[in-house]
């Protein structure tokens, strides 16, 4: 009677895991709606310096969907980001060649900066590289954080 019990608690937790989803929100950008999520993959996160050299400009991405997009020569500019998903919160990835892949990131701009270009609200897309053979993550082919 015990293993029936354990059994069907397990069979319980087990189907609420497989269909749990990540919550799935939509955004028009530029005329295209998207599907999107705050649930990111661990191995995107973390602090991506100028080619890799602890400088700037830098770009830092959050757990929590927040972090900070530093153009040329200018001041950081914070943002929160989202990841594009299908309708079941499933990530999508680009592959290529060797393994490589990329994920594209929904970025919106939250306190402006100097330029009209990242306006407070504005939404703007940004391709995140995973170069596992190299063993990094690259922003912008020139901004770069070590895979763990």
């Amino acid at each position: 009677m015990k293993k029936n019990i354990v059994s069907i608690i397990f069979f319980l937790f087990a189907s609420s895991q497989i269909h749990a989803q990540n919550k799935v929100e939509k955004i028009t950008v530029m005329g295209t709606t998207y599907t999107v999520t705050k649930a990111f993959p661990e191995e995107i996160m973390g602090d991506y310096t100028y080619e890799g050299n602890g400088g700037e400009p830098k770009v830092l991405l959050k757990k929590d969907g927040t972090g900070y997009f530093q153009p040329h020569d200018v001041a950081p500019v914070n943002i929160i980001f989202w990841i594009d998903c299908d309708e079941n919160g499933v990530w999508r990835k680009q592959v290529g060649a060797t393994g490589r892949y990329q994920y594209t990131l929904l970025i919106q701009y939250k306190d402006g900066g100097i330029s009209k270009n990242y306006e407070n609200g504005k939404y703007d897309l940004m391709g995140v590289m995973v170069l596992k053979d190299l063993g990094r993550a690259v922003i912008y082919g020139e901004r770069y954080k070590p895979l763990k």
